[in-house]
Parts: structure tokens; sequence; C-alpha cells
């Protein structure tokens, strides 16, 4: 069976959900969730005495595209407590983004559901989607809370967040994302902000109130850290969150602009011996060349595994950069794996689009398989990574051509094993 939602915190890329938002959240496992569900309502056809083995994991994750659906859950717990023992995981996201398409949830339903349901230990939202967020940030069963992604706060909710900070000792992952503050609020802050259990944080973007703010958290758990966003102005505010979490670091995920800023060398001048997980988003700036100035070159000594998000960004131009990059034994000696978050119809789109992500696949399919390195890709539905084949170039090149008098979807790959191909 797939392990429960909620022990599954932190994928390698975040990514959306399909069907839900085009919000990126941490704790994106719908695909898995949906997957866990097929498997035991099948399970429970077959023999209806096994649904006490099953509703463990029917029942461990929620996910809420419309109101009703909360207000039906807390009626169907309400006759059968014991549904409310086995929820992990509540998600709260809408099918559109769009406020004038999607109604406002009541947030009091995001709350109740937290007091009827005493085993939830992850919890979803997005913000401007409740009508009054306000008692989420406030509610005393936060405290149980091991995983929270707060996207789009607005106004008070951070204020409120903050100031209820101590409701949140036992979090471990946040993920964080704030659009506007009230600068009036700064002065009811504490001064020191402890999340003493906090090992994961997903920084999104930050107004500039609350880079001040987050700069001065402490953080003595951090290992885990994602700035996917970097702004070469506004940013350089998180350098005092980055340098007191640097030599704990075994896990990074940021854009390749922090890299080519001469203010974070003073910081990096000491390898990170725990660092083995390194995601590079290509930057959408005009820097989009790999990170391969000396003074960078502790970051990637023990790096095991690299992930490249935006791959189909690099142009013509930087990828000579980019493949002696990952070809230097000296940047990367222990890397073993390379991952992108290029699926199927991501590369079908580029295709269409004619951008030159096929030759920039196949050149680092070359390179990297002459080091003995394996180059993944993730299926479509973003579940898990799949090995890259491009061995097949005259059936690519085919289905390229027709896929330019036709509009239907076709296959850019042949195989006798889907699993083994994007």
């Amino acid at each position: 069976m797939v392990k429960s939602s909620s022990e599954q915190l932190h994928p390698f890329f975040q990514g959306s959900s399909s069907g839900f938002s085009d919000a990126h959240f941490v704790s994106t496992q719908f695909a898995l969730w949906k997957r866990r569900n097929i498997t035991v309502l099948n399970l429970m056809r077959v023999n209806r005495l096994w649904r006490g083995l099953a509703e463990p994991f029917l029942y461990s994750a929620l996910y809420v595209v419309q109101e009703w659906r909360l207000r039906k859950f807390i009626d169907n717990i309400k006759e059968n407590p014991r549904q409310a023992e086995q929820l992990r995981t509540l998600v709260v996201m809408p099918r559109f983004c769009t406020k004038d398409l999607t109604m406002p949830f009541c947030d009091r339903l995001v709350v109740q559901v937290l007091g009827l349901c005493h085993g939830v230990t992850a919890v979803v939202v997005e913000s401007h989607l409740l009508s009054s967020p306000l008692s989420l940030f406030q509610s005393p069963d936060s405290r149980r809370l091991r995983l929270l992604s707060a996207l789009c706060l607005q106004n008070g909710e951070f204020s409120t967040f903050m100031v209820n900070f101590g409701n949140y000792a036992s979090l471990q992952v946040l993920e964080l994302s704030v659009n506007n503050v009230e600068g009036d609020a700064l002065s009811s802050f504490p001064e020191h902000i402890t999340l003493p259990s906090l090992h994961t944080l997903i920084l999104g973007y930050l107004n500039p109130l609350a880079l001040v703010i987050v700069r001065k958290w402490e953080l003595p758990s951090l290992k885990e850290l994602a700035i996917p966003r970097w702004n070469p102005i506004l940013s350089m505010a998180l350098i005092p969150l980055i340098q007191q979490s640097y030599e704990r670091l075994e896990r990074l995920d940021t854009c390749t602009d922090p890299f080519h800023d001469r203010s974070l060398y003073d910081i990096i001048r000491t390898p990170l011996i725990h660092l083995k997980n390194l995601t590079l988003g290509i930057a959408y700036s005009t820097s989009r060349s790999p990170p391969t100035q000396l003074a960078v070159k502790p970051v990637f000594c023990h790096v095991v595994t690299l992930g490249i998000c935006r791959i189909e960004w690099i142009m013509p131009e930087d990828m000579h950069a980019w493949i002696q990059f990952i070809s230097d034994p000296t940047y990367m000696p222990h890397l073993r794996s390379v991952w992108t978050d290029i699926s199927n119809g991501r590369l079908e789109l580029c295709l269409q689009a004619s951008l030159p992500l096929l030759d920039v696949l196949r050149s680092f399919e070359e390179v990297l398989q002459a080091r003995g390195v394996a180059f993944k890709g993730v299926t479509n539905d973003r579940s898990s990574f799949v090995p890259i084949k491009l061995l097949q170039r005259d059936s690519l090149e085919v289905s390229t051509l027709l896929f330019s008098h036709d509009s239907r979807l076709i296959s850019v790959f042949s195989s006798q094993d889907d699993n083994d191909h994007l």
C-alpha cells in the first residue's frame, strides 16, 4: 500500500496538482491520493470484510475544491466518528484561482474539521479563498500540525500567524507566501520568533515587509530550504536566514540567480558537507547560465542528486556552459542522478513552440551517460520520476512532423514498457 499522505511531506519538486489550482504547494500528493483511493475501493469491492483495513487509507486525506464537500464531510464524521480518527491531511484548494469563478470558503469549517479530527497533522490552504481565515491561524488545534502550507496571506493574516507563532512549536514543514502586510502591525510582532522543530521551509512570494520579519526567524533545526524566486534587490534580505542555517543544510532548492550574486560569496566559502540534494531553477531573468564561478564550488562538493527546473529555458548560447558544468567532476564528484521537471506533455509543448529543449536533453543525456549518472524526468501527473530515453531519434522526428499537421496529442516516444519512458 502507498504511505499515507502526511508521511510524504516534501517531494523533490513541488508542482501543482492537475484539476485543482495553478498554485504550487509543497504537499502536492493528489495523484498518489487518487491512486491509493482507487486501489482501496477495488479492495472493498472484492471483500467487504477488508473495509476495516482499507479505511485508514481511504480517509487519510481530504482534498476539497468546494465548500459543500467540507460540510458533507463534517456531517459524515458526526454520524461515524471513526472516520474522524483517520484524517491526517486536509487540503483546501480551488479548481480555479480566479476569484470571480470561485466562492470563498468559510474558514470556520476548516477550524471545525481540526476540532473534530484530532489526527490532522498537515493543512494546505490558499488564503484568499477563505472568507476570514484569521481564526485558522489563532486556533489552538494548530499545535499538533507538522505541515502547514499557507499561500497568498493577506493583510492581518500574516500578522496573526506571527503573533500566535507559539501554536506552531511542533511544525516541521512550512510553506509560506505573503501578498500583503499591514505596516502598522509590525510593532506588535514578538522581538524573537523561534520555530524549534521546523526542518523544512519553502518561501514563495513575500511582501517586502514580510521579508523583514522572516529574515529574523530563529530556526535551529532547519535542514531543507527552498527559495525558488530570487529578486536581486528584495531577496537579499534573506541572507541572514541563509547564513544561520547554511552549514546544516541537507537540501537546497533555489534558482541560479543567487549564485551569481557576490553578496553571498562570503557565506559559501566553506564546503556544505551535509548538502546531498540541490535543485536549481533556471532563472527567468537574463542570467540563465549555470553557477560555474569558483567562489560557489563549495556548495556542490557533496551533491548526490541534482534537480534542474525549467530546463526548457536553457537557450543555445548557454548550452556550452551547462554542458561544462555537468561534465566537470570537480563540481559534483559524487553526482549519481540528475532529475528534471520535464514531462512528456511539456516536451510536446516545447516541440510545438520550437524551443530547443530536445537538443538540450540529448546533450545532457550524452554527457551524463558518459559519467554513469542517471537522467530522469517526471510523469505527467508528477507522481514519480522516470528515465529519459532519447535513443529513438527517428521515431521522435517523425512524431514531431505529424504533430505539426495534426492537432491530436501524439506520443513522442514508443516503447514496449511505457514505465521506462516519458
